[in-house]
């Protein structure tokens, strides 16, 4: 875990600094839900419309007399559908386990003026306040969305309410711009 010293020169631009804690509970949460989010949230149109067309494709074969074909086809979309959101989560999952052997358990997040530092390792990078697109609240934990494809799991259990908010006033203008 790393010591946070105010008076360290690094720290001295922070305006907020605390641990967080990372488990297996927190990564569980925040795939789910990072992944149904993704699929039925953002891309929701690109996810229903298919499955609608297919839908109504496989209601035209039933009453065409052809029901077997559109039953099979039917189960055949829906254990891809499955598959496909199996196969994303588990993606996560594994990256986030990775990192987490690599960082720690319990890193420091610095807020700063001009962006967000998560200190896990050696090398933290700053991310700056307009790369965050977008935050997705839940529980515990919080999804500071980078990409389409991107994401950093912020637990907020324990974390400073002060803190949290300044966050998400931070992220709000980058939004807009």
């Amino acid at each position: 875990m790393t010591r946070y010293d105010p008076r360290t020169p690094d720290y001295a631009s922070d305006l907020y600094a605390f641990n967080v804690a990372y488990d297996e509970k927190i990564l569980r949460r925040a795939v789910s839900g990072f992944v149904t989010g993704a699929v039925f949230r953002e891309n929701a149109l690109l996810t229903f419309l298919p499955i609608a067309l297919i839908l109504f494709a496989c209601g035209a074969l039933y009453y065409s007399g052809d029901g077997e074909l559109g039953a099979e086809l039917l189960v055949a979309v829906l254990l891809l559908l499955g598959i496909f959101l199996f196969a994303g989560w588990r993606m996560h999952m594994r990256r986030l386990r990775a990192g987490l052997a690599r960082g720690g358990r319990h890193p420091l997040v610095r807020l700063r003026e001009e962006g967000l530092v998560i200190e896990a390792s050696a090398a933290a990078p700053l991310i700056e306040w307009p790369r965050i697109r977008e935050i997705r609240t839940f529980e515990d934990v919080w999804l500071l969305i980078l990409a389409t494809n991107h994401f950093i799991v912020l637990p907020v259990r324990g974390a400073p309410p002060e803190a949290l908010s300044f966050l998400q006033q931070r992220v709000q203008p980058s939004l807009a711009s």
